[in-house]
């Protein structure tokens, strides 16, 4: 490799004085310097993604889902371990080095499910999704029923309640409504968290049982015409999905923390804390009519009120319901596809990853994902067989299992923790890759930077703009339907830049991130899409709605495609820990006046907050250390020493213990909350022992954050010593 005689630093370009956006470039946009580069490979760098994203073609990737979508393939069956295979030969046709790692993970499968509404009237429920005629692949024999994977079996009969979408806000109303769960079955909404969070409070709350449905005014026709005649959910479709309380812990439940391999040493499953012991099933809108229309009791609050024709009642009423679940459990195989493109560094790596498996088809989810995956790929190996050889190795991985609660990619990051905390650079994930037109992302802080440079280089399919460009337009106008406030996966910081949402849970980052502290990405793009986890998931939909013409899953592989070559390339990584610095204090600051305004002793967050402080002092000295050594290249042994430390401050804020109550998850600063699911807690130990008003867990946990903090502070100060010429 060739070093020029100047170094563009690492932070140095948080600005924005990367002017100018598109796939082709030229002019000054080719002299433009790149985060990370010295200042003489930035042409080749140039020229090397100029071919890249001249690579990827709409028709191919149009090809590829089309092959991958050919049968249902859910987790744990014989059609996703052929998925798995032919993924393999994909990428050694392009040149990787390509593998299948299976585990053997406790799944279940459905061998009975049985709804019926037994008062007022009798009538057979849990109706399965119609086929259309207009769509052959909804006309298969080979979907599996609508369930809810983790949930146990059981026969229970009993009064129903409606509780909105099953929150912790609702249960609060219905509380000072009079009105229990107690005993009865409980039917809530899908939307606004993670459906295994709707049944750990049914379960908390003492309910008997939980019924999942889909109320069109959330993703059906109140949201517009319904498939096939439009993108939204139609009244028989069910949204299958798992309730494993991955928020506890991900992957295989009986073995949290180790490998699902056949001699890991495994729990009893009745010891197993992220499975849950009240039954839960989804069903469709039109089952949840006969049961809603049936219910007695108050008129529901404000805000409460769905999309079907009559006023909504909280119960309970009339209605009783019958519900019978029998639940299969057994050791099953996992197939994930583990693909590597050496480097002339084997010591560093570049980690990507999609999931293959799908609750039927999984035309979007998640195979829009894996289509885009396959070009990336195919694209890269391209490059090498023309000369090109990575600067690291590229690892591109295909996860199964992901749907049941994140199993292959958990297992694979256990099995790997200590190779991937010494050699992993960063990970790259998506999963619905594509659904429309609207691309969003989500990274931890210091990658942020990084994911709005590559997308001001590709250009939007819709026009002559770039991807960022059409995207901070959409999100200075985005407004929350509901709230009228700016949406907070869709807005423009004070900066003027586009707002990057935090990485909480719900995809394969988890793992990287949460657990093992790998820097951390992920993204796709996004629009009307009713058919999530549903038979209608297939290549039809994706043809009429989620993209016709196949160009966004070309311009998505070109995203992601740039984001690997600029960590693969890059002279010193690009991570911009100014900005992480300044969100970490931000966010302490935060804390201490919530503290105050609850009452309580905020004397256990002065650490924190005295912390936060020296980490931003010590990520700007290591900031303008790296400005400062534009002059001269550093050698090569001293930048390797440099990428492994800046590649392990992430780590720097991990907890060897893990947060309270749940600690396979080690990350002090994102976590999923524990009553959100999916979205991001910010500090979650501390943020959720302030709420508790629980003291002793406030302080042992702002400890463990303090230490944190004053780790990665002393890893950015090392850096800053690297990087004096």
């Amino acid at each position: 490799m060739k070093h020029g005689a100047r170094w563009i630093g690492a932070t140095a370009l948080a600005g924005g004085l990367l002017a100018g956006a598109g796939a082709v470039g030229g002019g000054a946009q080719d002299a433009a310097p790149i985060r990370g580069f010295f200042a003489g490979r930035v042409a080749e760098e140039r020229a090397l993604e100029q071919r890249f994203r001249a690579i990827p073609e709409a028709a191919r990737a149009e090809k590829s889902l089309r092959r991958l979508t050919s049968e249902p393939h859910m987790a744990g069956t014989e059609a996703s371990h052929r998925v798995a295979e032919w993924l393999r030969e994909q990428y050694a046709s392009f040149g990787f080095d390509a593998a299948i790692v299976s585990y053997s993970a406790w799944m279940p499968q459905p061998r009975e499910v049985q709804l019926e509404l037994v008062a007022p009237e009798h009538k057979a429920l849990a109706t399965q999704e119609e086929p259309i005629a207009s769509d052959k692949d909804t006309l298969t024999k080979g979907a599996v029923v609508g369930f809810n994977a983790y949930s146990p079996s059981a026969d229970v009969t009993a009064a129903v309640v409606y509780v909105n979408y099953g929150m912790v806000e609702d249960y609060r109303q219905l509380d000072a409504m009079g009105v229990s769960v107690e005993g009865k079955i409980a039917i809530a909404r899908y939307g606004r968290c993670y459906r295994g969070i709707k049944t750990k409070l049914a379960e908390e709350h003492k309910a008997a049982g939980l019924i999942i449905y889909s109320d069109p005014q959330d993703d059906g026709y109140a949201a517009g015409d319904v498939y096939p005649d439009g993108p939204w959910r139609p009244m028989s479709a069910i949204q299958r999905g798992s309730v494993e309380y991955t928020e506890i812990y991900p992957g295989d439940p009986l073995t949290p923390g180790v490998a699902a391999t056949p001699d890991a040493r495994r729990l009893a499953p009745a010891d197993a804390a992220d499975v849950a012991h009240i039954p839960t099933m989804p069903i469709n809108a039109q089952d949840a009519d006969a049961i809603l229309r049936s219910l007695g009791g108050p008129h529901v609050p404000k805000g409460w009120q769905g999309a079907l024709p009559f006023t909504y009642h909280v119960g309970a009423g009339a209605a009783r319901v019958h519900m019978k679940l029998e639940m299969d459990y057994q050791q099953r195989e996992i197939y994930d596809v583990i693909a590597r493109l050496a480097g002339a560094d084997d010591d560093e790596w570049v980690v990507m990853g999609n999931h293959h498996d799908a609750w039927v088809y999984g035309a979007a989810d998640p195979n829009s994902g894996t289509a885009v995956m396959l070009e990336t790929a195919q694209a890269l190996g391209e490059l090498a067989r023309g000369g090109w050889r990575p600067r690291r190795t590229i690892v591109m991985c295909h996860w199964d299992g992901e749907e049941f609660g994140l199993i292959g990619s958990t297992e694979w990051v256990e099995a790997n923790r200590a190779e991937l905390q010494a050699k992993a650079v960063a990970y790259i994930n998506t999963d619905v890759g594509v659904n429309g037109p609207n691309f969003n992302a989500g990274a931890t802080p210091s990658l942020k930077e990084l994911v709005r440079e590559a997308a001001r280089e590709v250009q939007d399919p819709r026009g002559g703009r770039s991807v960022y460009d059409t995207w901070r337009e959409r999100a200075s106008h985005a407004k929350d339907e509901q709230s009228g406030t700016a949406r907070a996966d869709a807005r423009v910081e004070n900066t003027g830049e586009v707002a990057l949402a935090a990485l909480g849970a719900g995809s394969d980052f988890c793992p990287f991130f949460d657990h093992a502290g790998i820097a951390s990405l992920d993204m796709g793009f996004g629009g009307d899409y009713g058919v999530y986890h549903s038979l209608y998931d297939d290549f039809n939909w994706m043809k009429k709605f989620g993209d016709p013409t196949f160009e966004y899953h070309a311009a998505l592989a070109r995203v992601i495609g740039t984001i690997a070559l600029r960590l693969d390339e890059a002279d010193v990584l690009p991570f911009d820990y100014a900005a992480y610095a300044a969100e970490i204090a931000a966010a302490a600051q935060s804390l201490a006046e919530r503290a105050a305004q609850k009452g309580g002793d905020a004397t256990s967050l002065e650490p924190v907050t005295k912390e936060a402080a020296q980490l931003s002092a010590a990520a700007w000295r290591a900031r303008d250390a790296l400005a400062e050594g534009r002059g001269a290249a550093l050698a090569p042994e001293k930048q390797k020493q440099m990428n492994r430390a800046l590649a392990s401050v992430e780590q720097a804020l991990l907890s060897p213990e893990g947060l309270a109550g749940r600690p396979w998850f080690k990350h002090t600063i994102y976590a999923p909350g524990s009553y959100a699911g999916y979205a991001a807690g910010v500090m979650p130990g501390v943020s959720e022992a302030l709420d508790r008003r629980d003291s002793a867990t406030l302080a042992r946990e702002a400890a463990a954050l303090a230490a944190a903090l004053t780790r990665a502070a002393a890893r950015l100060d090392e850096i800053a010593q690297m990087a004096q010429p």
